[in-house]
């Protein structure tokens, strides 16, 4: 006979995750170490919620589940946002937590993870597809493969389950896990309808959302648009599904876009909406009378489909991928409706600053880095000026999340890519506000020799809160910092090279070097406060 624990790290393996995310303490102990005995290699964390977008990042490098656990009480509270990030963006990652033992229930205890205080099973259910506590050994089978069925499902994202200390060593004599077999769901019947709906429009559109890159789908979204010679905008979120200089590419909409793409979005009469929630990130910039006459929206996720436009909406439910395989496969070669396309500079001139501007170094710096690379961009207005300017070579290579936008997230999430791609580039920008929250997870790239290279924008200044405050209300409290961080000599304080730039010369140098030293490098990067961010368009008015 063997534990509860025993299976769980067996089931992980045989699902081929190979490293787990977390900090250790009493009431998880039995789980993490039989993980650990199982050939598992724990990466422990430094914040809780850190190690819960490193599982996210290592899950969205991998395709497969990522891992991540906690104790009981505060160690699982502090894993909320990230279980909540993991929902917004459609990441299948497991959340264990601990808890005190079934039998002591009722008995108050440090850490309370019971009804009695704080319950995990309760609070993980909204912020995740599925939460449970088990409470008896016998029942984890069938709750084990319930959960794997809905993370790796075909509308993935985590799951949580709250392990007992004693339901974690209790002695099982059976044990059976499926393990989930991808199943594609196409919705056949809608997809035949999206031909004559191209037929008839005379300025179709394609908004690329961050499901492209969630479902690999790269190659079917140039496929779709160059086989009917659709120009192609993306959302925030879905920077990078297409690369910057494809002469059907106009570049990005919404909170950090460029005007000419918002022009797109309110000349058109159909959208084609590829993994996008169409939220106020991507069409505040579009007028109420300007709504497109027809919506195809491909998104697995019916939430919000068809209640954000005022547009007839066809929904195509399902893998993103799948869906337009077949689609595409069904194409004769009939012909196209010839439509009028050219290649256009979307851009606009960089802003003339007396100190250095993050605009012009985001728009060189993938010129300083290899085709392979992914680049973990942080919530902030740095994250905002990056989806403006960067140029993305390689799609699929730019991961931002501007819908939860969870500051920090991207810190944790570059460490589990690198663990999951350890002969991949992986960099990081974050700036000063979300490295003072996460930035000691520098010390866990360090101790695990994970070599990633965190770019900190500081402009001594939460700067999105402050320029948009002052914009909209004329003053600027609490955005301020009176100490300014020197990420620099905090990041040689975890273990970190460290290198300061203030000019363009000075950042292509340090960036240069960091790839040639294959350590764990902070570049911290002092820009100019005045410059004003790309995310003027989303305003608030305050009564």
């Amino acid at each position: 006979m063997r534990t509860v624990a025993d299976y769980l790290a067996e089931a992980l393996r045989n699902l081929g995750v190979t490293h787990v995310f977390g900090i250790i303490g009493k009431s998880i102990c039995p789980a993490v170490l039989k993980m650990v005995d199982y050939g598992l290699e724990f990466i422990p964390g430094r914040h809780e919620s850190s190690s819960g977008f490193a599982a996210s990042g290592y899950a969205l490098q991998t395709g497969k589940l990522g891992v991540a656990f906690a104790t009981s009480g505060p160690g699982g509270t502090n894993l909320l946002t990230a279980a909540a990030h993991a929902k917004a963006n459609n990441l299948p990652v497991l959340f264990i937590t601990g808890h005190q033992s079934i039998q002591e229930l009722g008995i108050p205890q440090c850490q309370d993870s019971s009804s009695y205080l704080a319950d995990l099973a309760e609070m993980f259910r909204p912020a995740t597809l599925f939460s449970k506590l088990v409470e008896r050994g016998d029942h984890f089978s069938t709750i084990l493969n319930h959960a794997l069925s809905i993370a790796l499902g075909p509308n993935k994202g985590p799951v949580h389950l709250c392990l007992p200390f004693d339901v974690q060593t209790e002695q099982l004599t059976d044990f059976r896990v499926v393990i989930p077999e991808p199943e594609p769901l196409i919705s056949v019947s809608n997809l035949n309808r999206i031909l004559p709906l191209l037929q008839q429009s005379s300025h179709p559109l394609i908004i690329a959302g961050k499901g492209v890159t969630r479902a690999r789908a790269h190659d079917e979204l140039l496929h779709f648009a160059e086989h009917f010679n659709i120009p192609v905008i993306t959302s925030p979120g879905g920077k990078g599904a297409i690369a910057w200089d494809h002469p059907l590419y106009h570049g990005p909409c919404g909170v950090g876009g460029f005007p000419h793409a918002d022009e797109l979005l309110n000349q058109s009469d159909l959208y084609i909406v590829l993994g996008s929630r169409l939220s106020d990130m991507t069409i505040c910039n579009l007028k109420p009378g300007n709504h497109p006459a027809h919506l195809i929206q491909f998104d697995a996720d019916p939430t919000f489909v068809g209640k954000i436009l005022h547009a007839q909406t066809l929904h195509i439910t399902g893998d993103l991928k799948d869906n337009l395989q077949f689609f595409l496969g069904t194409l004769t070669e009939q012909p196209v409706v010839p439509r009028e396309t050219t290649a256009v500079d979307y851009t606009l001139p960089l802003p003339d600053l007396p100190r250095l501007s993050l605009a012009s170094i985001l728009e060189e710096m993938s010129e300083l880095l290899p085709y392979d690379h992914k680049l973990f961009v942080d919530d902030g207005s740095h994250g905002f000026h990056a989806v403006q300017r960067y140029k993305v070579k390689k799609p699929g290579s730019f991961v931002f999340d501007a819908y939860f936008a969870c500051m920090g997230n991207a810190i944790g999430m570059a460490i589990g890519a690198k663990t999951a791609a350890p002969e991949e580039t992986i960099v990081c920008i974050t700036g000063d506000g979300c490295f003072m929250m996460l930035g000691t997870e520098i010390n866990t790239a360090v101790c695990n020799n994970l070599p990633v290279i965190f770019i900190v924008v500081n402009n001594k200044q939460l700067d999105m809160a402050l320029k948009g405050m002052e914009k909209t209300t004329g003053r600027i409290d609490g955005t301020l910092y009176e100490v300014p961080l020197d990420a620099a000599k905090f990041a040689e304080s975890l273990g970190a090279v460290a290198f300061k730039a203030e000019t363009r010369a000075e950042f292509t140098s340090a960036l240069q070097t960091a790839q040639k030293l294959n350590q764990v490098t902070v570049i911290e990067l002092l820009t100019d406060r005045d410059e004003i961010p790309p995310t003027a368009h989303r305003t608030v008015t305050l009564n």
